[in-house]
C-alpha cells in the first residue's frame, strides 16, 4: 500500500502542464477552436456515408483544407458594407469568423445549422460551389445529428469518462472491472483490483487523471486530460506503467453508443480501451 501511495504522489508532483501556462484566451480563440473541432467531427461523420452520397465532396481534400486553413475571429465582420457570418479566402487559406453570429450558432437548437455553416466555409476554401448551401445542406441532413452545445461537450478537448479493462491471459475466473471518470473533474485517482481466482495473475491498477491547457502552438483553446497508469502485482511491485493522452477532437459530440478514444492498449497483462460513453 505504501508503494502505491508513493506512486500517486509522484504522479501529481507539480506537473508543468497542469499548473503553468494556463491561458484561457478570449472568446474568439475558443470560437475558432470550436469551428475547427466541428469540422473534424464532421469529417468523422461524413466517413460513415456511402461513397455515392459524397460525389460532390472529396474527403481527402476536405481533410487537407481543415489541416491547412487558419481560422481567426473578429467581434464583428463587415464585408462589402454589410455584416456577414464569415469570410473565406482560398488563396490565403484563411477563414475569418464573426464572433457575434457564432455565439448564436452554439445553441443546441442550431446544431444542424452550425455543421452546415462550417462545411460551407471549408467548401469555399476548396473552391467548391455551395450557393444556397446546395451541397452542404443535403449532406449534413444525411448525418442524423443530435443537438448539443459545444460549450458542454468540448471541455476537455479529449473527453474520456470510462476505461474498460480485460485480462489478457486469465482463464476467465480472474476478472477486473472498468473505471468511470467524471469529465468535470480535472484530477482523479481511481483504483481497480482483479477479483476471482487469480493467483499470479492478480493485478491492482492505479489510474491518475490530470489536466492541462492546450498551448498556443496547438491552434486550439481548451483543457485536455492525461491518464497515468500503474500496475502492481500480488507482491505490491510496480510491474508496468504508462502515460496516455487521448487524441484531441476524436470524441466531441453525442454518439450512438460509446466512442473509442484509443485502440487496445496492452499493459501488464491487461487490455485497456479509453472510451466516451453516453
Amino acid at each position: 500500500m505504501k508503494k502505491i501511495l508513493v506512486l500517486i504522489q509522484f504522479l501529481f508532483v507539480t506537473p508543468a502542464f497542469a499548473v503553468e501556462g494556463w491561458d484561457h484566451g478570449n472568446a474568439g480563440d475558443s470560437y475558432a477552436a470550436e469551428f475547427v473541432m466541428t469540422a473534424k467531427d464532421l469529417v468523422l461523420r461524413l466517413k460513415t456515408l456511402p461513397s455515392t452520397e459524397l460525389r460532390d465532396v472529396n474527403l481527402a481534400l476536405l481533410i487537407g483544407a481543415i489541416e491547412t486553413t487558419t481560422v481567426r475571429t473578429e467581434d464583428q465582420l463587415i464585408y462589402k458594407g454589410r455584416e456577414v457570418e464569415a469570410v473565406n479566402d482560398p488563396d490565403q487559406k484563411l477563414i475569418v469568423l464573426n464572433r457575434s453570429i457564432w455565439r448564436t450558432r452554439r445553441s443546441e437548437s442550431n446544431t444542424i445549422a452550425r455543421y452546415t455553416f462550417v462545411l460551407h466555409e471549408y467548401l469555399g476554401i476548396m473552391r467548391v460551389s455551395d450557393e444556397q448551401y446546395k451541397v452542404s445542406g443535403p449532406l449534413v441532413a444525411l448525418l442524423d445529428l443530435k443537438n448539443y452545445n459545444p460549450a458542454i461537450w468540448w471541455n476537455p478537448l479529449n473527453p474520456v469518462n470510462y476505461i474498460s479493462m480485460n485480462m489478457i491471459y486469465s482463464s476467465g475466473s480472474c476478472k477486473i472491472e472498468g473505471l468511470k471518470f467524471d469529465l468535470q473533474k480535472t484530477e482523479e485517482v481511481l483504483v481497480a483490483e482483479t477479483t476471482g481466482d487469480c493467483g499470479d495473475d492478480y493485478r491492482k491498477v492505479v489510474v491518475a487523471k490530470s489536466a492541462g491547457t492546450a498551448p498556443p502552438s496547438s491552434n486550439a483553446r481548451g483543457t485536455f486530460h492525461r491518464f497515468q497508469l500503474a500496475i502492481f502485482d500480488t507482491n505490491g511491485t510496480n510491474i508496468s506503467q504508462l502515460t496516455y493522452e487521448p487524441e484531441w477532437g476524436r470524441c466531441l459530440g453525442p454518439q450512438e453508443g460509446a466512442c473509442a478514444s484509443s485502440g487496445k492498449l496492452l499493459l501488464g497483462g491487461i487490455e485497456f480501451v479509453f472510451l466516451l460513453r453516453p
